[in-house]
């Protein structure tokens, strides 16, 4: 059930109500009674070991947990996990089950929990805070059901409903998944709303109400993005008449200004960039690159050019360096840089002639991938060396995706659900419907064949409640 703030349970809201909500610009949260508790997770446990009612010590969750990936094929999701994975024989250990074709399952934040959708008709979307505490889930808005809840969101522990938006407010919500916005760490104390009448709301998740009950006092806003670590929130300013487009850092749950900048030298569209820790933050356009140094004292900035096309940016995760593509095809040129000298973006070395057109750290630093997925083209790259490890060719993959150990690098090609459900025929041994792993250091270590093509692909991550159990055993 659910109650709407200032009415009687089950009740429409009166044309008043309906004149507020026209007039204010935010998103209001109903709170949600609970007569049932949905189901119970206890917080040592595994949704997906909980499904199976597999022991602590077998193979998928001990030893095989750390190199395990998930792939829906077809109709059916498998979880595959390292058992001495060999390209000699191709087999692999895995579990696979039906899949609700019309929810995207994946691991938690944290690799706690593998959550699935099986034939629920109500949610066709979700979404778990990066701390793993809250369930965020998402249907299609019925606006001839104003009291019906489109989006909820729900305590991971318990199972139960908390607060709720009905189809009153869909007007003014954004699309998923940009609905809800978490603020970085594990905390989970924080997250905001970008409107589509571009006004940031950021709401607090004790009683979920609004800070300073009102949006924020800025207007024309183009974007926002959390620190990966803390209640920090960058926000992209439109340009308007000599106003250039400017960034200014917000620092919650007091909304103290750290710090802002007028992006006076670049034009174009921006983007924002953080780094893993939260160190730096970067600014791109079609001009260049403006830095913040975020961890430094008055938070200083330094300006990068770059006078040719942007096709991708990435941060080395944990680290101070970042890698850059650009220039005009075929020509590109791939540049490495590093922010460890104060006030300072050194060049480390440009590699010219490149086919790349995208960019994959390892989650440990040191090494790249450079995707060339156009042309089906990797290149293994050793950071701390400036020196190419192995180059790969002929690779049928439009996804590249490193385990967080970064011993090892998936690539497949995934087809949408929309190909699926209109075509299900399968041709023997297409590379098209293969999972391919390869070392870090470009060589091929396992291909797994599959019946149908590959939907989805995302390795565990760690970091969860369960792992420091797991880490004794290791």
């Amino acid at each position: 059930t659910w109650k709407t703030v200032g009415s009687k349970a089950g009740s429409s809201r009166s044309q008043e109500e309906s004149n507020i909500q026209t007039e204010r610009s935010y998103l209001q949260f109903i709170q949600i009674e609970n007569k049932n508790t949905l189901f119970d997770l206890p917080c040592s446990s595994s949704v997906t070991r909980k499904f199976y009612d597999k022991p602590l010590d077998s193979k998928c969750f001990n030893v095989g947990a750390w190199d395990e990936l998930f792939v829906r094929v077809g109709r059916n999701d498998k979880l595959i996990w390292n058992d001495n994975w060999s390209v000699a024989d191709g087999t692999a250990s895995f579990f696979m089950f039906p899949a609700d074709k019309r929810v995207p399952s994946r691991w938690s934040p944290q690799g706690t929990f593998f959550v699935t959708a099986a034939d629920h008709n109500m949610v066709e979307e979700f979404d778990i805070s990066p701390g793993e505490k809250y369930l965020v889930t998402y249907s299609k808005p019925k606006p001839r059901d104003p009291n019906g809840l489109w989006l909820k969101i729900f305590d991971v522990r318990t199972g139960t409903a908390i607060v709720g938006l009905n189809n009153v407010d869909v007007a003014d919500s954004p699309q998923w998944p940009l609905i809800i916005r978490w603020a970085g760490g594990k905390d989970d104390e924080f997250f905001a709303i970008l409107s589509k009448n571009k006004t940031v709301s950021v709401f607090e998740t004790k009683k979920f109400n609004l800070l300073g009950n009102a949006p924020l006092l800025l207007d024309d806003v183009i974007d926002i993005s959390w620190s990966p670590t803390q209640a920090v929130l960058a926000i992209l300013l439109k340009a308007s008449g000599k106003q250039p487009v400017k960034v200014v850092l917000l620092q919650f749950p007091n909304n103290v200004k750290l710090a802002e900048k007028d992006l006076t030298a670049i034009l174009g569209d921006c983007k924002m960039h953080w780094q893993s820790n939260g160190d730096y933050l970067a600014v791109n356009t079609c001009g260049g690159f403006e830095f913040f140094r975020i961890k430094e004292e008055g938070i200083p900035t330094d300006s990068l050019k770059v006078d040719k096309k942007i096709l991708a940016f990435a941060w080395e995760p944990s680290g101070h360096r970042f890698a850059v593509i650009y220039g005009d095809e075929p020509n590109l040129s791939v540049s490495f840089y590093s922010m460890k000298t104060p006030g300072k973006v050194t060049e480390l070395t440009t590699l010219s002639n490149r086919q790349a057109d995208a960019l994959f750290w390892s989650p440990k630093g040191n090494r790249i991938v450079l995707a060339g997925l156009k042309e089906g083209n990797l290149e293994f790259f050793d950071v701390d060396q400036l020196a190419q490890i192995s180059p790969v060719a002929n690779v049928v993959a439009n996804q590249v995706a490193w385990n967080q150990s970064g011993k090892y690098v998936a690539t497949v090609f995934t087809s949408p659900q929309e190909k699926i459900d209109s075509d299900c025929h399968s041709e023997p041994d297409d590379p098209r419907e293969s999972l391919t792993i390869w070392s870090s250091d470009g060589k091929r270590l396992f291909v797994h064949q599959c019946q149908f093509p590959i939907i989805q692909l995302d390795w565990r991550t760690h970091g969860g409640i369960i792992d420091d159990d797991m880490l004794k055993k290791q």
